[in-house]
């Protein structure tokens, strides 16, 4: 009667501790928390605001429209849900023009 309590026991908790651990954390599961969401927006608006100011004034050349298709994707990427490849194509953007990225 204790083995089968204690094995009992046991199938139990492998049972709940798998569980636990297929369901993960949020960043696994592709789910960013909120003050990263808020974060990564923040740095979208600062690079976009930094490329703007850049941007203005510039004459057409190799570099500005590879700047410019960056910035576009950028943008795209900031405005869905992946903020974080978005921060990466606004910092290669505003690079590429010769300045080193606000965020």
């Amino acid at each position: 009667m204790k083995i089968r309590t204690v094995l009992m026991a046991i199938v139990a908790t492998s049972a709940l501790s798998g569980a636990a651990f297929a369901g993960g954390s949020p960043h696994m599961n592709g789910q960013n928390h909120p003050s990263d969401r808020e974060e990564m927006s923040a740095q979208c608006s600062t690079l976009e605001s930094q490329y703007n100011s850049i941007i203005e004034g510039k004459m057409s050349s190799a570099k500005v429209e590879k700047a410019e298709g960056l910035h576009a994707q950028g943008v795209n990427a900031c405005q869905s849900t992946n903020s974080d490849i978005g921060v990466q194509k606004l910092q290669q953007a505003v690079r590429d023009l010769g300045v080193k990225p606000a965020a």
